[in-house]
This record gives structure tokens, C-alpha cells and sequence, in this order.
């Protein structure tokens, strides 16, 4: 099964995780890292690092920016220890996050090669000049 690794700015990844479970339970194979105001890219990257080797299985790390110090450190940890089974991908969002919940069952490179396709379809804008029949609903 995939594990899959939040690390974003502040707590944004500990409330991605709360909020993802909201949907789904428990999610055993859901992990957030937080990148708090003390941490630098050094211990940020060996937050990353121990919970890869704690987890032992393949991994998708999910990071909110790309070329942010989450995502940077996430790069860093894959640079430095080629035998971790991991993928790195950025632009987290709730609507991905559900998505990557609920298929951990498919391979590790085909959910991240899927989070670009799904997210062109999660951003929408709202028509305010669209016209609805009386009987349709939002």
C-alpha cells in the first residue's frame, strides 16, 4: 500500500490530514509533516527522512508549493537516499488529497502521474450568468 506524506507551511499539513478524515475515518497510511517556523530545510529534511524509513513502504509525498521549502526538503531527502521508493509532487489541495485517499491501491507512479490530470478538473469557476431551469439545483 502507498503511504502518503503531507508536508506544508505552518500546520496546513496536520489540517489537511483532519480534514481529509472527515471524509474518509481514520486513515492509517495518511502522515502530515509540519514545517514549522523553527525548522530550516536541514530539519525539515530529516523529518521527512525518518518518517520515510519509519513507514518502510512506497511513498507519496505530497508538498503545498512547489519550490518551497517542503517541497525542496521532500527533493532533497529523494537526491540523497536514491533507495527510498518515493515520489514527490506539489500543489496540495483537499479536493487532490481525497482523491489520493481513496485510490492507495493503484501503484505509486500512477497516482502521481494522475494528480496533474485531476487537478486541471478540481479548479472551476463559478458562471454567475448561467442559466438553470427552475427545477435544477446547484
Amino acid at each position: 500500500m502507498v503511504q502518503i506524506v503531507l508536508v506544508a507551511h505552518g500546520y496546513l499539513a496536520a489540517e489537511m490530514k483532519n480534514s481529509t478524515e472527515i471524509f474518509f475515518g481514520e486513515l492509517p497510511n495518511l502522515h502530515a509533516i509540519n514545517f514549522e517556523a523553527s525548522d530550516g530545510l536541514e530539519s525539515l529534511s530529516q523529518k521527512i527522512y525518518s518518517k520515510m524509513k519509519a513507514l518502510n513502504e512506497p511513498v507519496l509525498i505530497f508538498a503545498d508549493l512547489f519550490g518551497g521549502t517542503p517541497y525542496n526538503a521532500a527533493c532533497s531527502v529523494l537526491l540523497n537516499h536514491p533507495e527510498l521508493d518515493a515520489e514527490v509532487v506539489s500543489g496540495m489541495s483537499l479536493p487532490l488529497v481525497l482523491e489520493i485517499a481513496a485510490g492507495t491501491d493503484k501503484k505509486l507512479k500512477d497516482i502521481s502521474s494522475s494528480l496533474p490530470l485531476l487537478a486541471e478538473e478540481t479548479v472551476k469557476v463559478f458562471d454567475r450568468n448561467i442559466q438553470f431551469d427552475e427545477k435544477e439545483e446547484l
